[in-house]
């Protein structure tokens, strides 16, 4: 019973402090995220609680474990360097200049990136067909959100994003390790 509270309260908090602001501002990418992230949540809150009818599988229980290291790298590095290099203007989110060191001269969006890959460890962890179904539309989400947000900076951020979309893949930090 209290996984379905607490799945209440992260829904709300999903819903009116986030979801319902973006689509008055018509953000695209923000909605796509917003819905990722809460059937991230919803995924891993019912795994937890133990509602998903799961098959524990040691050796995906151990790769789920063990995706959780670069994910946290991305997200957290993202997190780091947003409000260090994004010079924002108010919290974390709203930079005001391109951001291409750190993370993000791996990745365009590390942040989609490191919740794609934690989505898939908790699917690892929690292996059955419905945290699968959830998991792959939660990526799906964080794709669009990652594809929604690079319209969005071309607009805001004019050429110089143009360019490092040509330096910087949107989430194939292998093919920019290559290069290099």
């Amino acid at each position: 019973m209290w996984t379905y509270v607490i799945l209440a309260i992260v829904w709300a908090a999903i819903i009116f402090k986030w979801l319902v602001p973006v689509i008055r501002k018509r953000i695209a990418c923000e909605i796509y995220e917003a819905i990722g992230l809460g059937g991230f949540f919803t995924l891993l809150v019912l795994g937890v609680g133990g509602e998903l009818r799961y098959h524990y599988i040691l050796s995906l229980r151990i790769i789920g474990f063990i995706l959780y290291l670069p994910a946290a790298f991305f997200v957290f590095s993202a997190f780091a360097n947003l409000k260090g290099r994004g010079k924002p203007e108010n919290g974390w989110e709203e930079t005001t200049v391109v951001i291409d060191q750190g993370i993000f001269r791996l990745v365009r969006h590390p942040l989609y990136l490191g919740t794609g890959i934690w989505t898939v460890a908790v699917i690892f962890l929690f292996p059955s067909v419905s945290s699968i179904i959830l998991g792959v539309a939660c990526i799906f989400c964080f794709g669009m959100a990652s594809r929604k947000e690079d319209r969005f900076n071309l607009e805001k951020f004019g050429e110089p994003y143009r360019r490092y979309m040509q330096k910087v893949p949107r989430w194939n930090f292998f093919q920019t390790l290559g290069r290099r």
